[in-house]
């Protein structure tokens, strides 16, 4: 037996009430609290913190200078890893750019799902295109790590270069 037109209507309307709601971006500064980092048995702050470094690390080797983790970029990086992981999907932040702070001149994202933060970095250096964001043009970069409901954890990095005022 099927539903009738104003119920099927009615679904539609909460289905697609609750997906607006799914798919928008978490108010600045709650990502932190509310993404989960435990399939990679550490803290938000220390995967930050080894993405960094191994970042800075591939940079040095190719004569690139250290990048600057941003906390207002992280935020944003924050931000996307926990939408991804709420819908077990790795995608690109169609609105990085006019989410990070304003003022820079180049702006670039790398995204990833399912590895370590041990090994994360090396696989976005096996790519060309995330390779190029690493070793680019940038002074400035966000990280951001978050747990699916799967256990897989899914990145995002935001990279821009500022000028110096």
């Amino acid at each position: 037996m099927s539903a009738s037109p104003r119920v099927r209507r009615r679904s539609a309307l909460a289905l697609t009430a609750a997906l607006a709601l799914a798919l928008s971006v978490l108010p600045a500064g709650t990502a932190s609290a509310a993404v989960s980092t435990s399939c990679t048995g550490t803290t938000q702050s220390a995967v930050q913190k080894r993405i960094l470094a191994d970042v800075n690390a591939a940079r040095k080797a190719k004569g690139k200078s250290a990048l600057s983790l941003n906390s207002a970029m992280s935020t944003v990086a924050v931000n996307w890893s926990g939408k991804q992981a709420a819908a077990n999907r790795m995608s690109h932040n169609p609105y990085y750019a006019s989410q990070i702070p304003k003022g820079w001149t180049r702006a670039g994202e790398n995204v990833a799902f399912g590895y370590t933060p041990q090994k994360v970095t090396a696989a976005w250096m096996g790519s060309t295109g995330h390779r190029a964001n690493i070793l680019g043009s940038y002074n400035r970069i966000g990280i951001g790590v978050a747990c699916s409901s799967k256990g897989l954890p899914y990145y995002t990095q935001v990279f821009g270069y500022y000028p110096a005022r």
